[in-house]
């Protein structure tokens, strides 16, 4: 059995969801952070990067909040 395609390609599935969404968003969120003044651009970036979609929707209802 292959590792790669073990589990449904459970392995290639994670590892593009990481290597695709978490520098997208997190760089998003970082940006969008340091634009509005809003502290710890980059640990935000990081956490918010690291939950992809669902980080993505966070930061910006926190955001608007904030507003």
């Amino acid at each position: 059995m292959c590792l790669l395609t073990a589990y449904n390609s459970l392995l290639v599935r994670v590892g593009l969801y990481l290597f695709i969404f978490w520098p997208t968003v997190g760089y998003y969120v970082y940006f969008d952070s340091k634009r509005r003044e809003i502290s710890s651009p980059r640990l935000r970036g990081v956490i918010f990067g690291f939950l992809g979609i669902l980080g993505l929707f966070i930061h910006l209802y926190l955001a608007q909040r904030q507003d």
